[in-house]
Protein backbone atom coordinates (compact mmCIF):
# COMPACT_ATOMS: atom_id res chain seq x y z
CA UNK A 1 0.00 0.00 0.00
CA UNK A 2 2.43 2.43 0.85
CA UNK A 3 4.68 1.29 -2.29
CA UNK A 4 1.89 2.52 -4.68
CA UNK A 5 2.19 5.82 -2.37
CA UNK A 6 6.07 6.29 -2.66
CA UNK A 7 5.91 5.07 -6.00
CA UNK A 8 3.77 8.29 -6.82
CA UNK A 9 6.06 10.74 -5.03
CA UNK A 10 9.50 9.27 -6.64
CA UNK A 11 8.40 10.42 -10.09
CA UNK A 12 10.18 12.15 -12.39
CA UNK A 13 8.50 14.13 -14.42
CA UNK A 14 5.28 16.65 -14.07
CA UNK A 15 3.37 13.46 -17.16
CA UNK A 16 4.89 10.60 -15.12
CA UNK A 17 3.26 12.25 -11.83
CA UNK A 18 0.16 12.97 -12.93
CA UNK A 19 -0.20 9.26 -14.25
CA UNK A 20 0.66 7.46 -11.14
CA UNK A 21 -1.52 9.81 -9.37
CA UNK A 22 -4.64 8.80 -11.40
CA UNK A 23 -3.29 5.35 -11.15
CA UNK A 24 -3.60 5.97 -7.15
CA UNK A 25 -6.96 7.48 -7.29
CA UNK A 26 -8.11 4.65 -9.01
CA UNK A 27 -6.94 2.28 -7.04
CA UNK A 28 -8.44 4.07 -3.62
CA UNK A 29 -11.60 5.18 -5.43
CA UNK A 30 -11.82 0.85 -6.42
CA UNK A 31 -14.58 -0.50 -3.77
CA UNK A 32 -12.50 -3.96 -3.58
CA UNK A 33 -10.05 -2.03 -2.09
CA UNK A 34 -9.65 -2.91 1.30
CA UNK A 35 -8.67 0.55 2.90
CA UNK A 36 -9.30 2.17 6.29
CA UNK A 37 -11.85 5.13 5.35
CA UNK A 38 -9.28 7.88 6.88
CA UNK A 39 -6.57 6.68 4.66
CA UNK A 40 -9.43 6.64 1.71
CA UNK A 41 -10.09 9.83 2.15
CA UNK A 42 -6.53 11.21 2.99
CA UNK A 43 -5.44 9.46 -0.56
CA UNK A 44 -8.38 11.02 -2.30
CA UNK A 45 -7.81 14.51 -0.82
CA UNK A 46 -4.04 14.56 -2.50
CA UNK A 47 -5.91 14.88 -6.14
CA UNK A 48 -6.72 18.71 -4.88
CA UNK A 49 -3.19 19.28 -3.87
CA UNK A 50 -1.56 17.90 -7.05
CA UNK A 51 -0.64 21.36 -8.53
CA UNK A 52 1.08 22.23 -5.63
CA UNK A 53 3.12 18.92 -5.47
CA UNK A 54 4.00 19.70 -9.33
CA UNK A 55 5.39 23.11 -9.03
CA UNK A 56 8.75 20.43 -7.50
CA UNK A 57 9.22 19.40 -11.09
CA UNK A 58 9.73 23.34 -12.04
CA UNK A 59 12.59 23.00 -9.33
CA UNK A 60 14.58 20.06 -10.33
CA UNK A 61 17.44 20.90 -8.16
CA UNK A 62 15.01 22.06 -4.89
CA UNK A 63 14.51 19.73 -2.26
CA UNK A 64 11.58 17.35 -2.39
CA UNK A 65 10.94 17.81 1.46
CA UNK A 66 11.40 20.35 4.39
CA UNK A 67 13.56 17.97 6.45
CA UNK A 68 16.85 20.18 6.61
CA UNK A 69 14.68 23.48 7.40
CA UNK A 70 12.67 21.47 10.19
CA UNK A 71 15.28 19.99 11.78
CA UNK A 72 16.98 23.51 12.15
CA UNK A 73 13.17 25.25 13.18
CA UNK A 74 12.36 22.47 15.70
CA UNK A 75 16.23 23.22 17.34
CA UNK A 76 15.57 26.82 17.29
CA UNK A 77 12.06 26.59 18.51
CA UNK A 78 13.09 24.32 21.89
CA UNK A 79 16.08 27.18 22.14
CA UNK A 80 13.43 29.22 22.24
CA UNK A 81 10.95 27.79 24.69
CA UNK A 82 13.78 26.87 27.27
CA UNK A 83 14.27 30.68 27.36
CA UNK A 84 10.69 31.33 27.88
CA UNK A 85 10.85 33.50 24.22
CA UNK A 86 11.90 36.82 24.13
CA UNK A 87 11.81 39.82 26.45
CA UNK A 88 12.65 43.05 25.81
CA UNK A 89 12.66 45.24 21.95
CA UNK A 90 12.29 43.75 18.67
CA UNK A 91 15.36 44.70 17.72
CA UNK A 92 17.06 42.40 20.85
CA UNK A 93 14.86 39.40 19.88
CA UNK A 94 16.32 40.05 16.51
CA UNK A 95 19.86 39.76 17.91
CA UNK A 96 19.00 36.55 20.14
CA UNK A 97 17.63 34.92 17.06
CA UNK A 98 21.04 36.00 14.75
CA UNK A 99 23.24 34.90 17.77
CA UNK A 100 21.56 31.50 17.75
CA UNK A 101 21.97 31.32 14.03
CA UNK A 102 25.68 32.48 13.88
CA UNK A 103 26.09 30.08 16.82
CA UNK A 104 24.47 27.21 14.52
CA UNK A 105 26.60 27.89 12.05
CA UNK A 106 29.77 27.32 13.31
CA UNK A 107 28.86 24.52 16.37
CA UNK A 108 31.47 21.73 15.81
CA UNK A 109 29.32 18.24 13.91
CA UNK A 110 29.58 15.33 16.53
CA UNK A 111 33.09 13.19 16.05
CA UNK A 112 30.44 10.15 14.46
CA UNK A 113 29.89 13.09 11.10
CA UNK A 114 33.35 14.51 11.54
CA UNK A 115 35.36 11.48 10.82
CA UNK A 116 33.36 10.99 7.38
CA UNK A 117 34.41 11.80 4.28
CA UNK A 118 34.48 14.62 2.77
CA UNK A 119 36.14 15.81 6.87
CA UNK A 120 33.75 19.01 7.83
CA UNK A 121 33.72 20.05 11.02
CA UNK A 122 30.88 22.31 10.63
CA UNK A 123 28.02 24.23 8.77
CA UNK A 124 30.50 26.65 7.81
CA UNK A 125 33.19 24.78 6.56
CA UNK A 126 30.40 22.68 4.69
CA UNK A 127 29.31 25.73 2.78
CA UNK A 128 32.35 27.57 2.17
CA UNK A 129 35.15 25.07 1.64
CA UNK A 130 37.48 25.57 4.06
CA UNK A 131 37.75 26.97 7.56
CA UNK A 132 40.25 29.02 9.35
CA UNK A 133 41.18 27.08 12.24
CA UNK A 134 40.10 23.66 13.89
CA UNK A 135 38.31 25.18 16.95
CA UNK A 136 35.21 25.78 16.73
CA UNK A 137 34.93 29.30 18.57
CA UNK A 138 38.40 30.15 17.12
CA UNK A 139 36.95 29.96 13.71
CA UNK A 140 33.76 31.97 14.69
CA UNK A 141 36.05 34.66 16.17
CA UNK A 142 38.86 34.81 12.83
CA UNK A 143 35.42 34.92 10.55
CA UNK A 144 33.73 37.81 12.00
CA UNK A 145 36.44 39.87 12.82
CA UNK A 146 37.69 39.33 8.72
CA UNK A 147 40.63 38.20 10.03
CA UNK A 148 42.57 41.34 10.08
CA UNK A 149 42.34 41.83 6.66
CA UNK A 150 40.54 44.92 4.54
CA UNK A 151 37.50 44.71 3.04
CA UNK A 152 38.92 46.39 -0.20
CA UNK A 153 41.76 43.61 -1.14
CA UNK A 154 40.11 40.21 -1.68
CA UNK A 155 42.36 37.36 -0.65
CA UNK A 156 42.33 33.72 -1.40
CA UNK A 157 42.09 30.83 1.24
CA UNK A 158 43.31 27.09 1.51
CA UNK A 159 41.63 24.52 1.74
CA UNK A 160 42.54 22.42 4.78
Amino acid sequence: MTEKLWQVYHSLNRRQFAQRLRRLMEWAENPKTDLPVPLRQKILGLKAKAPAFKVTFDLPQAARTSNAVDRLMNYQDRILYAMQYFHGTCKSANQAVRAMALLWNFHPYCRKVQVLKPHSMSPFQDLNGFRYHDHWLRNLMIAASLNGRSTAKANKHKLI
